[in-house]
C-alpha cells in the first residue's frame, strides 16, 4: 500500500491545535477592534488552506476520474 495523498498544509508543533470553534470563541472574546482584524486573518488563512488543498490534492488525476 502507498500513500496517495500527502497533506500539503504544514503543521507547526510549537502551537497546540485547536478546533475552528475554539478559535472562533477566542476571537469573540477580543475587543471589537482586535476582533475584526482577527477574523480577517482567520478567514484569509482558511481560504489559503482551501486553495492549497485544491491545488495540491484535488487537482491530482486520481481525483479527476
Amino acid at each position: 500500500m502507498y500513500n496517495i495523498v500527502n497533506n500539503p498544509i504544514p503543521r507547526n508543533a510549537f502551537w497546540k491545535t485547536h478546533s475552528l470553534e475554539a478559535i472562533q470563541r477566542l476571537i469573540e472574546s477580543l475587543p471589537a477592534k482586535e476582533k475584526a482584524a482577527a477574523y480577517d486573518v482567520f478567514t484569509l488563512t482558511l481560504n489559503s488552506c482551501h486553495q492549497l488543498v485544491e491545488d495540491k490534492i484535488l487537482s491530482r488525476e486520481i481525483f479527476c476520474q
